[in-house]
Formats: C-alpha cells, structure tokens, sequence
C-alpha cells in the first residue's frame, strides 16, 4: 500500500511539474504574442513612413520634368512669336 502512496505521490508531483511549465509556457507564448503586436504597429508604421518618402521622391524626381517642359514652352512661345511678329513685319503691319 505504501508503493501505491509513493507511486501516487511522484504522478502528483509529475503532474504538478507539468502544471508549472505549461502556466511559464503560457506566459511566454502572451509574452511573444505582445511582442509581435508591437512589431506588427511598428512594421505598420514603417510602411506609412515608406510610402510618403516613395511620394515625396515622386515629386522630387518630376521637378526637373515640369522645368524642362516650361522651358520647351516658352523656347516654342518665343520662336512662334518671332516668326509671327517677322511675318506681320514683312507684311508692312510692323
């Protein structure tokens, strides 16, 4: 009978072993489940970030585009017009 108590007794302290590292287990696994909310926001974050420097680059990288077509324009503005105010001369209107 007192084998039976032994046995019964190592089982419970088994089981209560058991008991302890699956609660530490359990805290780690709420633990790593907090941290990868926060990396989660943090990644969130990053890729707001990202995505207004990809716009801003945008921008950046068309100024020199608008500038050089405002320069064709008033280049062409300015040819037309001289050959218009040529041709208004050379029809005696200048």
């Amino acid at each position: 009978m007192g084998e039976v108590c032994m046995e019964h007794s190592a089982h419970a302290r088994a089981i209560e072993k058991h008991d302890e590292r699956l609660d530490a287990h359990g805290r780690q696994l709420d633990t790593l489940a907090e941290t990868l909310a926060a990396l989660k926001e943090i990644e969130r974050q990053n890729q707001e970030r990202i995505d207004a420097m990809d716009s801003r680059i945008a921008e950046l990288e068309a100024q020199p585009a608008k500038r050089w077509e405002k320069a064709v324009t008033v280049a062409i503005t300015g040819v037309v017009g001289a050959v218009v105010g040529m041709a208004l001369a050379a029809a005696g209107m200048g």
